[in-house]
């Protein structure tokens, strides 16, 4: 595993490892949790995985919640897809500044984002 610091305040890239592996592995989640506590946000590059792995690595760091705006993809709770298009309007939620859910009483601890095609 390779971790490179971007910033001297937060940020790091993590290479050299599968990430959904995390999801059964208790050794690497909580190694990528220590990352995570130390550099606040992690960037895993060019990883394979399925909703499934995605939700597993997830619930690594607490349970998942379903959105109170859009649907869960179907038998993976709290794992949702937002398509972008050029036809889909610019004033949509996902293409705004926003803070998901901190308007909870218990608001999330943080999310798990996965970009599988960016323009």
């Amino acid at each position: 595993m390779k971790v490179d610091k971007l910033s001297c305040a937060l940020g790091a890239e993590v290479s050299g490892i599968r990430l959904a592996e995390a999801a059964t592995n208790d050794d690497l989640a909580g190694t990528i949790n220590d990352l995570l506590l130390t550099h606040k946000v992690l960037f895993f590059r060019d990883q394979e995985m399925s909703d499934s792995e995605h939700g597993g690595v997830a619930r690594r760091f607490g349970p998942l919640e379903d959105h109170p705006l859009t649907k869960s993809v179907e038998g993976e709770p709290g794992i949702i897809h937002i398509y972008k298009s050029p036809e889909s309007p610019p004033e949509k939620y996902e293409n705004a500044w926003h803070n998901d859910a901190t308007w909870r009483e218990n608001p999330p601890m943080g999310a798990v984002l996965r970009c599988v095609e960016c323009p």
